[in-house]
């Protein structure tokens, strides 16, 4: 059996299937704010992300801060994110560290930029060379995300003239680009957060894969890629989560558990030429499937993740059932079974009918973003019901791309 295994290994990377060892593997984490104070605090869950990250093998050879490295810009922050990187126990010997101004890292009005270089010893615009590979950071100036000069025109012209040059020396292969603010109505929380700075650059290159944060939103919503003009990725927060605004969510935007959600990403260039993207829950050390994977040539003619509609819609058990409880004259609570979805289920629409009219409705988040810890089942509490009798209670499960189960209903107490 042995002898089988390493047969199938050998096979595996011939065929491009497995990492070569002259082929980059990197990390990219984003929003890691220290000294944010939400759950359990980032010097908690940093240092327990970067471990479990981190500890994977083959091992990766860099590891990408997309941005709010800080939470407020001061001095003793950066030398905080320095002693951290610098911690062998957590970053370990060969893995080098890569770093980008978020908007708080800037202090108002870019006043805290020199304190990126001078703590973190890096310059804050950066193109790189990785076993063969490109690799392109550029940096915000100011700590207003919707000022039009928070990415001033040296950090276009920065990175117009480096995207060229990868697109000439490294034809035919990916160029990594690391922006804090995604690109605006590409990858998942780019509508509400996103900004159009770098589109017109960035939409002459097929090959670029362009990650980011900001917005805090989960990765593991199957919109955190995007591919149209190039290809957007959302990296997650290794602080807390939340979910878009505009799903109007009866909670808002930071559902139940959010502060127990910290994620990253594990890149591999594969010896096909092609890229596997693993989604990581550093919190609970979990691989949040499907992996992904940037398919070669890098022209925009694999462009799998384009133009997907969610398709089939979610779906309830044969044997769902809603469970309706009176905890008022005029308030019920409904428990119900979670759906499946061939990705995720997004959230549920709970409503109340009565005569064939919505008379109270509810959109509740599924907590997908918990991975192994989302709950079963989830209760909706409904205050100031309809005295007269009877009415209804429906339950739809919806996927992240506004698609519908069939609903389960029960009666109203």
């Amino acid at each position: 059996m042995k002898h089988i295994h390493t047969i199938l290994v050998i096979f595996a990377v011939l065929t491009g299937a497995l990492p070569a060892a002259d082929l980059p593997r990197f990390a990219v984490i984003s929003d890691i704010h220290i000294e944010n104070k939400v759950g359990e605090w980032a010097k908690v869950k940093v240092p327990r992300a970067l471990k479990n990250l981190l500890s994977k093998t083959p091992t990766v050879d860099a590891v990408f801060v997309v941005g709010d490295l800080t939470q407020s810009a001061k001095p003793e922050e950066f030398d905080r994110v320095a002693a951290m990187f610098a911690d062998k126990t957590l970053v370990p010997e060969g893995i080098r560290p890569y770093f980008l101004l978020g908007n708080h890292d800037t202090g108002s009005g870019g006043k805290a930029i020199p304190l990126f270089s001078e703590k973190l010893k890096q310059p804050i615009h950066q193109y790189i060379e990785i076993k063969g590979y490109p690799f392109i950071t550029v940096s915000m100036n100011d700590n207003n995300w919707k000022n039009p000069n928070s990415y001033t025109e040296e950090s276009q012209l920065f990175l117009k003239e480096k995207l060229a040059d990868a697109a000439a020396k490294y034809a035919g292969k990916p160029v990594f680009v690391f922006i804090h603010v995604p690109p605006k109505d590409t990858c998942y929380g780019s509508v509400r957060w996103g900004i159009e700075k770098f589109k017109g650059i960035l939409n002459q290159y097929p090959q670029a894969v362009v990650f980011s944060g900001h917005s805090h939103l989960p990765v593991g919503d199957p919109r955190s890629i995007h591919q149209d003009k190039f290809t957007a990725i959302n990296d997650g927060s290794t602080t807390y989560s939340g979910v878009e605004e505009y799903e109007k969510l009866t909670i808002g935007i930071h559902p139940e558990n959010n502060e127990k959600v910290t994620e990253g990403l594990i890149l591999t260039v594969l010896d096909s030429g092609s890229v596997d993207i693993e989604r990581w829950d550093t919190c609970r050390n979990e691989k949040i499937l499907p992996n992904w994977t940037l398919a070669a040539p890098h022209d925009g003619s694999q462009f799998h993740y384009k133009n997907r509609n969610g398709l089939p819609a979610p779906a309830f058990a044969e044997d769902a059932k809603i469970a309706v409880k009176r905890t008022g004259e005029k308030e019920v609570a409904v428990t119900f079974p979670q759906a499946a979805d061939n990705e995720v289920v997004h959230n549920y629409l709970v409503e109340v009918v009565k005569d064939g009219k919505t008379a109270a409705s509810n959109r509740t988040f599924s907590q997908f973003y918990l991975n192994s810890d989302m709950p079963k089942t989830l209760t909706v509490k409904f205050k100031d019901l309809p005295a007269a009798l009877p009415y209804q209670i429906s339950v739809r499960a919806v996927d992240s791309f506004g698609n519908q189960s069939e609903p389960i209903s029960a009666a109203g107490l």
